[in-house]
């Protein structure tokens, strides 16, 4: 038997880039305006905060050009972020698993890594068995979590669920989510529409 290769057939990626930003943004983030959430987390009252932080703009911009371009072959789609807020979530808190509604593409942003820190993606759609692999790769695995470092970004479709692991650190953890839409004139035949 000759074993051809693995096809990770209709994946459902993340995309982890690590930004180059010089400042220290979690300071900055602090000072925001922050309220309470249906989780244990705090939000921004701005909901479009990445407006404010023109190199951490710019810098994600790139990051989601180069993922629909190089990876998604996606070279003439345009987009436009429609919103973005901050995250703070402090010592032993965490939010529910959530999607993100009405967006196309999000993205998070961790200004400062900490091993207490942990976002947790879900595989929605993995086997109806249950069956319990030796070892975990992305062919069986019905969940993934990442500990960011400093300046992560991980962008991800919108309808991947994912929740806030509880902030096993001392300190408050600070992130900033954003999400997209496709821009322009999009689908085709019946389904093609502007936006």
């Amino acid at each position: 038997m000759e074993h051809l290769r693995n096809i990770p057939i209709c994946s459902n990626a993340l995309f982890i880039y690590k930004l180059d930003i010089q400042e220290d943004l979690a300071l900055k983030f602090k000072k925001e305006k922050f309220k309470p959430t249906d989780s244990a987390v705090l939000q921004t009252e701005d909901l479009d905060v990445l407006k404010k932080y023109k190199k951490l703009n710019e810098e994600i911009n790139k990051a989601i050009s180069a993922t629909l371009k190089e990876t998604l072959m996606l070279k003439t789609t345009n987009y436009r972020i429609f919103n973005s807020w901050i995250i703070k979530t402090k010592p032993k808190d965490f939010s529910y698993s959530h999607i993100h509604c009405n967006s196309w593409l999000s993205g998070i942003y961790y200004p400062k890594g900490d091993p207490g820190f942990s976002v947790k993606f879900f595989n929605d759609d993995g086997s109806r068995f249950l069956i319990i692999p030796t070892e975990h790769n992305i062919f069986n695995s019905r969940e993934w979590v990442i500990t960011p470092k400093d300046n992560f970004l991980i962008l991800f479709f919108s309808e991947l669920r994912h929740k806030i692991m509880p902030n096993q650190s001392k300190k408050d953890r600070f992130s900033l989510a954003f999400n997209l839409l496709p821009k322009g004139e999009i689908g085709l035949g019946d389904s093609k529409t502007v936006f």
